[in-house]
């Protein structure tokens, strides 16, 4: 019974929660009363221009809609193939953006990448895995507007999530979910 009462209580908080973002609701709440309704993200592909901006997360409720857009905006962009982004990697991201006090839309350099894209980018790119972590949805090149790639690759670091690859002569940083590690170029 008491199984049953949480379960519920669990679907109207989150059926509660997607209903206010559907009203718009959420757009004018203080941040402080999004964050404990919703984890919000802002992403942008710097190839394509397209966006993610919104509400990804309820409490431990990954929402589906706002995750079908996100994998559009961090495909493939040299094939269009899309794949299930891993919903810790957008953990990692909306904290970076947060903790880097972004303003504006992380920029998305390389989130998902085909097999057939990382192969040419082996061949032409020193530094690409051969099993890198963006052929599984669990890694992204990014940028964070009006922060350095050092402070990114601090605040990605401190975070322990996973990986962390800095590119201060290209000007990113690389994040994944793998083992905690890091390394420079």
């Amino acid at each position: 019974m008491l199984i049953n009462q949480t379960r519920r209580k669990f679907v109207n908080l989150s059926l509660a929660g997607v209903a206010l973002m559907a009203s718009g609701v959420m757009k004018v709440l203080p941040a402080s009363a999004r964050e404990t309704i919703g984890h919000e993200i802002s992403i942008r592909n710097a190839h394509t221009g397209e966006r993610f901006q919104g509400v990804y997360r309820i409490g431990n409720y990954y929402v589906p809609a706002a995750f079908r857009k996100i994998n559009r905006v961090m495909r493939d962009h040299r094939t269009g193939d899309i794949i299930p982004m891993d919903p810790k990697l957008l953990d990692t991201l909306a904290r970076v953006q947060k903790d880097c006090r972004c303003g504006q839309a992380i920029e998305i350099l390389s989130g998902y990448r085909s097999p057939k894209t990382n192969n040419m980018l082996r061949r032409n790119t020193r530094g690409v895995a051969k099993n890198s972590y963006h052929m599984k949805g669990q890694a992204a090149d990014i940028r964070v507007p009006g922060s350095s790639t050092k402070k990114v690759r601090n605040t990605a670091r401190a975070l322990r999530t996973g990986g962390v690859g800095y590119y201060p002569r290209s000007g990113f940083v690389h994040v994944d979910t793998g083992d905690v590690r890091t390394w420079s170029s």
